[in-house]
């Protein structure tokens, strides 16, 4: 059986992983916005969506272990 502890943990690493992934994206739009301008370009319609993704689900992975560790917060209030 998994506990709240583990389930914390789990979404924690989770929501680094994800935030890391939204860093990667970030840099590598940058980098492409540099060039493009550099060289007086356009960048298509979608070259946001892969950093949009990953702000997404960086956001509702660090919900998520947020809220593990509210109920965790409160689970432990109770039992002292």
């Amino acid at each position: 059986m998994t506990t709240l502890s583990e389930l914390h943990a789990a979404a924690e690493r989770k929501a680094a992983a994800a935030e890391a992934i939204v860093a990667k994206e970030h840099a590598a739009l940058e980098a492409d916005l540099a060039f493009a301008r550099e060289h007086k370009q356009a960048m298509g319609a979608g070259y946001w969506q892969p950093l949009h993704r990953a702000k997404l689900q960086a956001k509702t992975a660090r919900a998520l272990a947020d809220s593990y560790a509210e109920l965790l917060g409160e689970l432990q209030n109770e039992n002292s």
